[in-house]
Formats: C-alpha cells, structure tokens, sequence
C-alpha cells in the first residue's frame, strides 16, 4: 500500500507540477490581452420540473446572449477569464417563454470553470438562482455541463436539473494590453 501512493504521488506530480519551470523561464515576452466581445451560446435542458409534488419532464431551449470581457493570458499554456452580463431567452414546452437576465463570470485553461447569478421571469414573478458550471474550452467558445440551484424555497418555475450548452464570442472588438 505505502508504494501505491508513492507512486501515486511521482505520478501526480509530473502531472501538475513538471510544466512550471517553462512557463516561467520562457524565451518570449508574455502578453495579455483584454478585448470586450459579444458572445452567443445554445443551451439544452430536457429534464425540468417544477416545485409541485409530482414530476413534471419538461425540455427547455435556452438562447443566450451576453456581453463580455475577454481577458487573454499567453503562454505555453495560455489561459483566459470572462467576466460576462445579459440575458437568456429561454423556450419550454410546457411553460411557454420566460427570460433570465444574469451576469456571470469564467475562468479557463482547457478546463472551464464558472458561475453566474440568473433573475429568470415571466414578467409577472422573478425568481433568482445561481449556477455553478464545468466544462472544455477557453477564450474562443466553451462547452459546458450546469446545474441550476435556486434561491426562494417556493417557486413555479421549472428547474433545470441538468443544462449542457455551447457559448461562443461571435464578435470581439479592438484589443488592448
């Protein structure tokens, strides 16, 4: 057992530790770019339900459109932030057509992490929720995998128990350092 995990450990840290030494002794000046960008995104979630006892399957197409700005880190193993707000259109078969403003944020390097604050409404009740979401990509488009969790214990809204979308940045404009 006791050389499982030193070898577990060799292994692990060749894994996440034998890239540092280049990235910071690189031959190449690092630049960052910040540049502000439009981003689309297409959502799917065909498992939605609402705060009734019985369960409700629903499936719900998501168009997203934000604003954001793009903060670019080169390197050997570039990596890149978003910091993000606008809104969801979103489509449900069983409960018609709402809209979730938000603003969020997403970090990534290959693996993308993020979070964002959603206010979804009808226009009669605005029901606040957050998710948390982990996906591939970075600076130029993201798949990712969510879950919305939301923040009043009563609501009519469905909710979204498992959303998988792709976002891209269809514009982005004059880049700065």
């Amino acid at each position: 057992m006791t050389r499982l995990f030193f070898l577990l450990f060799c292994i692990s840290s060749g894994v996440f530790f034998a890239q540092v030494k280049f990235d910071t002794l690189a031959y190449r000046r690092m630049k960052t770019t910040i540049s502000p960008a439009i981003l689309v995104g297409y959502h799917y979630a065909g498992d939605a339900r609402d705060n009734t006892e019985t369960f409700r399957a629903s499936q719900m197409h998501i168009i997203e459109l934000v604003f954001g700005r793009i903060t670019d880190y080169d390197g050997y193993h570039g990596a890149s932030k978003v910091y993000y707000a606008g809104t969801d259109f979103i489509i449900n078969n069983r409960y018609g057509f709402f809209m979730s403003p938000k603003v969020g944020v997403s970090s990534s390097a290959g693996i993308s992490m993020g979070a964002e604050m959603q206010f979804q409404t009808n226009f009669q009740k605005v029901i606040p929720r957050v998710m948390p979401y982990l996906g591939f990509g970075g600076s130029r488009g993201k798949l990712s995998i969510g879950y919305n969790f939301r923040l009043l214990k009563a609501e009519n809204f469905p909710i979204n128990t498992l959303q998988v979308g792709l976002t891209v940045p269809i514009k982005r404009f004059k880049e700065s350092n």
